[in-house]
């Protein structure tokens, strides 16, 4: 039998044919490579690297940059390289792609590493990666002297984690050109003035952890200079160059066939049903051989909706209409569903992707030929008065742009646009970048971790606002996490090893004390999902009566729980779920973080099982640590008006509160719709409010509205 390596959950073979067999799959796509329009720039991007220590790269849609650049660097001797993408799909598909290009398998030359998943190892030479991941590296090696080029590939997107990343790359990139230029034996720790270093537990390595470069005795022998590759199909190359201290542009042409674009006559009123029209209507009056239908919508929520429909009208398709096969594809769906857009479809049948904006950019979905776009995108917003919101709101014309490009990367396509062309016209040019519209805690704290002890002075790109940076300094010293000088404490940097936000991992912190780690990380864990139930629109009341067995009178998080032990004590089972309408796919992600958290906290010596029972105001105390920020007090006229920003507050009709009156509560989130919904609501003692975060709220007994 052929000996086995485990890397995460992909087994790779090591027998002599397994890799006979990659490299004869690789000599396969060797013609394919050549044909790609960035093949006959190979030559001057490896030169431009060689030569500057920044390299900014504009490549039109279809070029290969994505997939080549890194081989490129490879093939030319460079050491490790560490490839980000701002989403784990693309991550995890571009590895799986460029490893079989290179002839290896996935884990071998070529890995990934998301969040919870690591499928590399030490002989990793293309490491693919999410931003957040690199940044998580920055804690355990402040230099990340395992990598000699960082290439940071959709940076047009500019995520929060994109934009730390670049200002943390540039310091690194200075003080290993510093320590470089005078062959230094030791590092004082400071890339400037405001920068120090540390040692950090880091999570999903190995067992030989990468040395550690401290503040004062850190052995930096060999570290050379970093190379940064900055790309994008639609960057502002300007900008970055300009910020980079103007590195070289380089702009590769692509190879992208024609679309023709169509807009609606009038204005839609409702872009799911216009969404599930359309499609029917391309689906039956074009042929399947005319290529798969891609949709664009704004979340999971909106995809399961449209895949409800579709399913729905799939049973009564005309005679000789082939068949359809809704296929979604978001960031929450588990690794082995997403795969299945990348399947080819049965015969006689066509795919319907049904996508978030994770299928703009560097996710190439092979088969699309048409497009539908339905205008918006979810969009998370921040407003300290407030709290975090995430909104339905109109694209960018640079996202609409991207979105018809993956009509055209095999072949001539269309593109339909739910919207009419006056709407096209007054769209913002591009996004707001994600850092000047976010909660800044989890930013700041991992800043802090890295060694950056001063926040406001940080290079950012797009500097946020002053009262943004404040309020984020202001909810780590409430949560413990900074002392009275603003410096990093022993809770704030265990809680930084956690990838959760800072809310989060306190709540796990204060567990210990409660005596409800195990029920801690569940509802944590169930907290990671949009949903998890589903309410089918012609069975509302039959829904609401099978779910109503796990509603606790306490609250969302109680009813959560009761929901993760009854799904444990059937395990899982499909029928089960059918029956209680519990979304059994959401259920499964949920299983899976759930798995890596208890991980997480074994390593740091958490007892994971430590269960408080059926004694659960400690597992509503220990949410309010972390939440307390959240809070809302009951008032005469049965609103309830929160305590930071003193905003009316209205509990989210799919609660189990919804309806009732309870003197305190506190959310994980509030949703703009028509009002200010508060979404996982639980009922407090009001006094409890007060001991959770005396820093916030004082010498207060009771807190007031």
């Amino acid at each position: 039998m052929a000996s086995i390596v485990q890397f995460s959950d992909v087994t790779v073979p090591k027998n002599g044919k397994a890799r006979q067999d990659h490299r004869a799959l690789a000599q396969r796509l060797r013609p394919q490579r050549e044909s790609l329009p960035i093949f006959t720039a190979r030559s001057a991007i490896v030169q431009q690297v060689r030569q500057h220590p920044t390299v900014i790269v504009v490549g039109e849609t279809g070029s290969g940059k994505t997939t080549q650049i890194p081989q490129y660097l490879l093939e030319s001797g460079f050491g490790t390289i560490a490839i980000t993408q701002p989403r784990r799909v693309a991550a995890t598909s571009i590895a799986k792609r460029v490893a079989e290009e290179v002839g290896t398998p996935l884990g071998g030359r070529v890995g990934y590493t998301i969040r919870f998943e690591d499928c590399s190892s030490d002989k990793t030479q293309l490491r693919f990666c999410t931003d957040g991941l690199l940044l998580r590296e920055i804690l355990s090696d402040p230099l990340l002297r395992r990598y000699e080029v960082v290439v940071l590939d959709e940076a047009h997107e500019r995520t929060l984690r994109t934009d730390i990343l670049l200002g943390m790359l540039k310091d690194i990139q200075r003080e290993r050109k510093r320590v470089s230029e005078l062959h230094h034996p030791s590092v004082d720790g400071a890339c400037r003035d405001h920068r120090s270093h540390g040692t950090h537990v880091t999570f999903d390595e190995p067992e030989e952890a990468v040395p550690v470069v401290d503040s004062v005795h850190g052995d930096v022998t060999g570290v050379g200079e970093l190379k940064i590759i900055v790309m994008s199909a639609t960057l502002d190359a300007e900008r970055f160059s300009e910020y980079f201290d103007s590195a070289p542009i380089l702009y590769v042409a692509g190879r992208q066939f024609p679309v023709t674009t169509y807009y609606t006559t009038t204005p839609q009123a409702d872009y799911l049903d216009s969404a599930h029209l359309t499609a029917l209507q391309i689906h039956t009056e074009t042929p399947s051989t005319s290529g798969d239908i891609l949709v664009f919508l704004s979340g999971q929520e909106d995809i399961e909706n449209v895949e409800r429909l579709l399913r729905d009208s799939a049973a009564s398709l005309p005679a000789g209409v082939p068949a359809l096969l809704p296929c979604p594809i978001f960031a929450a769906l588990p690794q082995s569903q997403q795969s299945l857009v990348f399947d080819k479809a049965p015969e006689f049948t066509r795919k319907i992707i049904l996508a978030t904006n994770i299928a703009e950019t560097s996710l190439t979905i092979p088969g699309i030929r048409h497009v539908i776009d339905s205008g918006v995108c979810k969009v998370r917003g921040f407003d300290p008065r407030v709290g975090e919101s995430l909104l339905v709101e109109p694209i960018s014309k640079s996202s609409a742009r991207q979105r018809t490009g993956r009509a055209g990367r095999e072949a001539a396509g269309f593109c339909y646009r739910l919207y009419t062309e006056a709407d096209f016209a007054q769209l913002a040019e591009d996004s707001v970048p994600e850092i000047k519209r976010c909660q800044l805690s989890m930013v700041v704290l991992q800043l802090k971790a890295a060694g950056v002890a001063d926040v406001m002075g940080f290079d950012f790109m797009d500097r946020p606002s002053k009262k943004a940076l404040k309020h984020a300094l202001l909810e780590l010293y409430a949560l413990d996490a900074l002392d009275d000088r603003g410096e990093l404490t022993a809770l704030g940097r265990w809680m930084s090893e956690f990838p959760l936000e800072p809310s989060y991992s306190k709540v796990i912190y204060a567990s210990q004390q409660s005596g409800c780690t195990r029920e801690a990380i569940d509802i944590v864990s169930l907290l990671s999902v949009d949903s998890l139930f589903y309410v089918p629109a012609d069975k509302r009341d039959e829904s609401n009566a099978a779910q109503s067995v796990f509603r606790s009178s306490e609250g969302d998080h109680l009813t959560y729980l009761n929901l993760m032990r009854a799904f444990n004590k059937v395990k899982g089972d499909r029928e089960w779920c059918q029956e209680h309408f519990v979304n059994r796919r959401n259920m499964k992600h949920v299983m899976d973080v759930r798995l890596q958290l208890n991980r997480l906290c074994a390593r740091l010596g958490l007892d994971t099982e430590r269960s408080c029972g059926t004694d659960l105001d400690g597992v509503l105390r220990c949410f309010l640590s972390g939440f307390f920020h959240n809070c809302a007090l009951l008032q005469p006229d049965g609103s309830y008006r929160s305590l930071s920003g003193s905003q009316t507050v209205f509990v989210h009709p799919g609660s189990s509160l919804f309806g009732k009156k309870v003197p305190a509560v506190f959310y994980d989130q509030l949703v703009f719709t028509n009002k200010l919904h508060a979404r996982a609501v639980s009922a407090v003692d009001p006094l409890w409010i007060a001991q959770a975060s005396p820093k916030l709220y004082g010498r207060l007994n009771t807190p007031t509205a």
